[in-house]
């Protein structure tokens, strides 16, 4: 399989609401890695390649407590394991300070 990553991924651990667009369900699933092009998780239920999808992390935010932040993107690689099925998700921008910075936050302190 050839390498298309454009970003280094980090492991990642912290739960994630998947919800499939536009009217889908929300799915329960773990995160193992992210990059600021992606997602790597976990989840009980195998998923179609291309499918749009938001995905919602609970964040733990330092003193504060925690937050929240969703980024939309689409399901790039599913393939079931030992573990479950594991789900690359592609999120549709790159993750910016700007726009996500509780994650970019994390991201640059890993």
């Amino acid at each position: 399989m050839l390498e298309q990553r454009r970003y280094e991924r980090v492991a990642f651990y912290c739960g994630v609401q998947l919800t499939l667009l536009p009217n889908g369900p929300t799915i329960p699933a773990r995160s193992f890695d992210v990059s600021l092009g992606g997602l790597g998780l976990t989840a009980k239920v195998f998923l179609d390649c291309e499918q749009s999808v938001r995905v919602r992390l609970r964040l733990r935010n330092g003193a504060n407590g925690w937050t929240e932040e969703a980024i939309e993107g689409r399901i790039a690689h599913c393939c079931a394991d030992e573990n479950g099925n594991r789900i690359g998700i592609q999120f549709t921008e790159t993750i910016r300070e700007s726009t996500h910075p509780a994650l970019s936050h994390k991201l640059n302190t890993l």
